[in-house]
């Protein structure tokens, strides 16, 4: 193919075509000042710069999260798009409206998603999408038939996925066809390094890169699609790429290298040029997420073998896939599991349409990726993220249910979580319990629906790959020049390492245990105690007791045994778990089944999912007492125990049939956030415990109630 001629300077040059797309996305659930401040840092400011520039083309994709607070708040933005649109110098993607990862959601919600986007674009923007953002570039092969059927035409993916297939990254300079069932799909590699680049190194070094990447071939072409969040809201960008203007003087040196530099978009690209090839594509994201969905050790392993690898090996190098997560976490699993069972229970629903569609675009809020997994950015480890998943797919639940005659308790025995054994979900219009025999007869999730809040949306600690890094952090220094958010570790707070605790089990409520004597609150809290009973996360029997049709009460059984110095002491624990109206109560037996007499400490914990540790309107209440959730403390022989929860609207109150101590404490994470290592509060432990002496034979009874009130 012969060079191109420039026929003002009469010379040949070698050009290339450059595509620039930003991703603009705040989770549900985020807090209404992160949305202003991410749209007065980094989407206003960018759109600022781009006006100025008329002759450089930009392809943009906004969330339907982030469209809904533009819209209420600040509807300048999308008619400024709109304007960028119209005159030809800007391209809009369509995507799933609230950000799913789009192979965890069934097909009949990729499709509403995506087509609920586009209909937006079409009808605000006046504009036909043809391209789509697949969120976190989670690719699985099954999805170009769907994305193909849902209107979208091609999709942008990283270089690693293209990478991984073995292809030379030499001939990433255009885009290929993939095809599922014979529906073929248009696929965009993005540049990593200009990913890497732009905004972290200087404008010229990007165009120097460009310049060593031109080419005699008309079709050339380079990506760089990512998070516009890099662009004034990651740590130290706004003050990059507008104080010190670097994202003018990168427009400015694009226009004075237009001769060779063409800014195009994903739409004209495709009009003017075919695909290089048609090609397959591995399950895969972006290269660090395969680290991130990897356990945690593995993890370990994994970033060690990557970080001495040399390019041509490290292409090869898979860790884990974006479902991972749903194994590494079970409370993403929990969450993901959920949203499918309410997606089943809005698919079956045949009445009020108005009302339907309400439920679906709930369920579509609770599809929002974010909160479903960890990597460098906060995630599932932030509770307002997860708890909103909960409080939309609640309140699909409650939409659907609304029209019900039935407003009894019902029970339903099924497959909740999907390992092949039966979980019991038991619900009126008050209150939803999820108890799971198959792991100490635990309940996973308990849901005020009133408040559309599950109670036991507590994080279970556990080690993560950084944490080897937290005692080297250190804290942002002003002035410290700007670096790539990846391999850089700093810290919001000095000595976070005293909070790094792992529990052997995983949180929720009615976790039965049994002290070794000995034990304190420290030691329990720390998750350093001594348990000798094996009823903590074993098997339980369930059975449903016909004799109380009022509650429809569960009786769960284990016939298990205390591991002591002198040998196992067989012991038989039953627990019936019943609502009435606002109140679950759980009625405990503990039988000595064996032929000696022996002394029991069972513990019964609850884990609560609270608001703010440090806020007077979030506290424990015994009595005259009140403690902060911040506190690890003990009440000692009470029977009426109570959490106030004024920022969520909730009160906890615990009733038992008998004196018992009230353990409390708070759970603390340490997660990696975008500004460094910061600890978090999950929610707080409550443990109802006591020691008693049971004969042979003999038989402890003892009735536990939580009743919920709205505050």
């Amino acid at each position: 193919m012969l060079p191109r001629l420039n026929k003002r300077k009469g010379i040949f040059v070698r050009k290339i075509n450059l595509i620039l797309g930003v991703h603009n996305h705040q989770p549900v659930g985020n807090f209404d000042n992160v949305f202003k401040w991410a749209s007065e840092t980094a989407y206003k400011p960018f759109l600022d710069v781009l006006e100025l520039h008329p002759s450089i083309k930009m392809t943009f994709h906004y969330t339907g999260c982030l469209i809904d607070y533009l819209e209420e708040n600040d509807p300048e933005v999308m008619s400024r798009l709109k304007t960028l649109v119209k005159r030809g110098q800007s391209e809009v993607l369509t995507g799933g409206y609230y950000e799913p990862v789009m192979p965890s959601i069934p097909d009949r919600d990729k499709e509403g998603q995506i087509k609920k986007l586009t209909k937006f674009i079409k009808e605000k923007l006046s504009y036909s999408p043809r391209g789509m953002w697949l969120a976190e570039r989670v690719w699985e092969p099954s999805l170009a038939k769907t994305l193909k059927g849902s209107g979208v035409e091609y999709i942008v993916l990283d270089d690693a996925h293209f990478l991984a297939s073995g292809i030379n990254e030499k001939k990433l300079r255009g885009y290929y066809v993939t095809e599922e069932q014979g529906v073929a799909l248009k696929i965009f590699p993005i540049s990593q390094k200009l990913r890497y680049l732009i905004p972290f190194a200087v404008p010229e070094e990007t165009i120097e890169y460009l310049r060593n990447e031109a080419s005699d071939d008309p079709s050339a072409l380079l990506v760089m699609a990512d998070d516009g969040e890099k662009f004034g809201v990651w740590p130290d960008t706004s003050k990059t790429c507008y104080e010190e203007k670097w994202l003018e003087n990168f427009f400015g040196l694009l226009e004075k290298n237009s001769d060779w530099i063409n800014t195009t978009t994903f739409s004209e690209y495709v009009k003017d040029y075919p695909a290089v090839d048609r090609l397959y594509l591995p399950t895969a994201s972006y290269f660090e997420m395969s680290e991130w969905s990897l356990p945690a050790a593995a993890q370990v392993d994994f970033e060690n073998i990557a970080k001495d690898a040399d390019a041509s090996l490290k292409r090869f190098l898979k860790g884990g896939f974006w479902r991972n997560f749903l194994t590494k976490y079970s409370e993403s699993n929990n969450m993901h599991k959920k949203m499918l069972y309410v997606s089943e229970k809005v698919e079956r629903f045949s009445g009020d349409k108005k009302l339907k569609a309400r439920a679906v675009n709930s369920l579509y809020k609770g599809q929002c990726n974010c909160a479903y997994w960890h990597g460098i950015f906060g995630g599932l480890y932030l509770p307002h993220l997860r708890h909103a998943i909960f409080k939309n797919l609640i309140d699909a639940e409650n939409l659907l249910d609304s029209k019900s005659p039935d407003t009894k308790t019902q029970l339903e025995i099924l497959d909740f979580d999907k390992d092949e054994t039966d979980e019991a979900v038991i619900s009126n219009d008050m209150l939803s319990a999820c108890i799971k025999p198959s792991c100490g007869g635990i309940i996973t999730e308990i849901d005020f629906r009133p408040g559309c809040f599950n109670l036991c949306d507590v994080l279970t600690r556990r080690f993560e790959a950084y944490h080897t890094k937290v005692n080297q952090a250190v804290i942002k220094q002003e002035g410290r020049k700007l670096e790539t958010i990846h391999g850089v570790y700093y810290t919001k707070e000095l000595g976070l390492g005293k909070y790094l605790r792992y529990d052997w089990y995983d949180r929720g409520c009615l976790i039965d245990h049994f002290f070794r004597n000995g034990t304190t609150l420290e030691k329990f809290s720390d998750c350093q105690y001594g348990e000798v009973g094996d009823f903590v996360n074993q098997p339980y029997i369930l059975s449903q007791d016909s004799k109380d049709s009022r509650t429809n009460t569960l009786t769960l059984k284990r016939s298990g045994g205390l591991w002591l110095s002198g040998g196992v002491v067989p012991l038989k624990v039953t627990k019936g778990i019943g609502l009435d109206g606002d109140i679950l109560k759980a009625d405990y037996e503990i039988e000595n089944i064996s032929d000696k007499d022996t002394e029991v400490w069972p513990a019964i914990e609850f884990n609560f999912a609270l608001s703010n540790p440090f806020d007077d309107k979030c506290c424990f209440v015994a009595d005259e007492r009140k403690e902060k959730v911040s506190s690890k403390t003990s009440f000692e022989n009470r029977k009426i125990f109570s959490l106030l929860d004024g920022f969520n609207g909730f009160d906890v109150n615990i009733e038992t049939s008998r004196d018992f101590s009230f353990w409390v404490f708070p759970i603390w994470t340490v997660s990696l956030s975008e500004g460094g290592f910061e600890k978090a509060y999950q929610g707080s432990s409550v443990t109802v415990n006591k020691t008693f002496f049971l004969k042979a034979g003999e038989k402890l009874n003892f009735t536990i109630k939580i009743k919920i009130n709205k505050a």
